[in-house]
């Protein structure tokens, strides 16, 4: 299974990112032990510097039974979309593109289906239950969703799962770090957000992800410079090299690397601007509600827990 990125909508609001997030990333790594994990994205950072003091984190790896879930809308099809369903997609799964499309429809984000494409084909191999949490040797994604959750459930809205998400690592197609991922849309829509109530596996449900994902794209491209496509993939596996001392880091050019051999290995031209503008814009975003109602269409909830 392929290092899964981590989302950065922890935070309730954004500012630049200061000698505090890159001190914070760097203590990442170390925590991560590197060994190739994409780097984390953090929470920008709040009023003051001082660490909390986190509670122990369990030993051993997280692995959460199956589940089922009720009221999940069907992946869209073709004819529910308007858009290319074969220009400039490589190899990526024809089932998928229906929804790659929707959200780059939802979210006035041209250009986006492709970009995402690239992003789920190096994250999750496109494969919807992609965890990265659920064995020994990803201890670095346990201990990334434990920080995640202790340093921020203070200044955030409550989680009703805040510990088993503090546990669960990342996961989907995405590879959403599971407190982040739950937080989604609280800097809109505050403890109305609609991921707050939800067991992390629902970031399994691919119009989850692909709501995850649509909000954390457009908080990318309305709040940090965004050179080309490659600097995309640079803040999805962490906003601190975004700044002018992370580019400099070898991590910011060993992702935009790995982001361009991805691209090519799935067959997507990123110099197409029939299907993927040079500059990828939020500014027709209609807002995470909006999106939400689109992507997700109504809130799943959970069904049986399988029995092993």
């Amino acid at each position: 299974m392929s290092k899964i990125l981590r989302f950065v909508v922890g935070s309730a609001v954004l500012t630049g990112i200061g000698a505090a997030a890159l001190r914070y990333y760097q203590a990442r790594q170390q925590a991560s032990g590197q060994g190739g994990v994409t780097p984390t994205p953090t929470p920008t950072p709040g009023p003051t510097t001082d660490e909390p003091v986190l509670p122990p984190q369990p030993e051993g790896p997280s692995k959460p039974a199956p589940m089922s879930w009720q009221n999940v809308a069907p992946l869209p099809v073709a004819a529910d979309v308007a858009g290319d369903m074969t220009r400039n997609w490589g190899t990526t799964p024809v089932d998928l593109r229906p929804l790659l499309l929707l959200i780059e429809q939802v979210t006035g984000i041209a250009g986006a289906a492709r970009i995402l494409a690239v992003v789920a084909a190096g994250e999750s191999e496109f494969k919807a239950t992609a965890h990265n949490g659920d064995e020994q040797g990803e201890s670095g994604e346990r201990t990334a969703s434990w920080r995640a959750y202790w340093r921020n459930k203070d200044r955030n809205p409550p989680l009703a799962y805040g510990e088993t998400a503090a546990n669960f690592g990342s996961g989907g197609l995405f590879g959403g770090l599971a407190p982040y991922a739950l937080w989604t849309g609280i800097q809109e829509m505050k403890d109305k957000a609609p991921l707050l109530g939800s067991d992390p596996r629902i970031l399994f449900l691919p119009r989850v992800a692909g709501f995850v994902a649509a909000v954390y794209l457009q908080r990318l491209l309305r709040n940090y410079e965004i050179r080309d496509h490659a600097d995309i993939k640079a803040g999805w596996g962490s906003v601190s090299l975004l700044s002018e001392a992370g580019r400099k880091d070898p991590d910011y050019a060993r992702i935009r690397q790995k982001f361009f051999e991805k691209a090519t290995k799935l067959g997507i031209d990123l110099a197409d601007e029939a299907t993927i503008p040079a500059k990828l814009s939020a500014a027709a975003w209609p807002g995470v509600a909006a999106v939400f109602d689109k992507i997700v269409v109504t809130l799943p909830t959970p069904g049986k827990v399988a029995v092993s």
